[in-house]
């Protein structure tokens, strides 16, 4: 029998997003890592394209933030320049309450 890992398909390979931009896995979905001062030393993160419902507005929704630190913050900002398209957040939705999620 294999191990568990060996049956595991990446379909990027190591072809993993720069701390600050975006990969575009699907129409609509991003792929973002940013850094985590641990051993686990980036989150995955999420931009899905987005409309407001009630004012027709179209935009981003961001799926986890990472943790607060200077280096989330300076990447933050290169996504906000780079990466939305002029468009704005519209919402920002966190799967957890742990520290590097919220």
């Amino acid at each position: 029998m294999k191990s568990g890992k060996s049956m595991l398909q990446y379909p990027f390979g190591d072809a993993v997003p720069a701390i600050g931009r975006a990969r575009e896995v699907a129409p609509g979905l991003r792929w973002l890592r940013m850094p985590l001062p641990f051993a686990l030393d980036h989150i995955n993160l999420w931009l899905l394209r987005d409309r407001d419902v009630e004012s027709g507005r179209e935009g981003w929704a961001i799926v986890d933030c990472g943790i607060a630190s200077d280096a989330t913050r300076a990447a933050w900002e290169q996504v906000f320049a780079n990466e939305l398209q002029g468009l704005p957040v519209l919402r920002v939705i966190v799967t957890h309450m742990h520290p590097d999620h919220i």
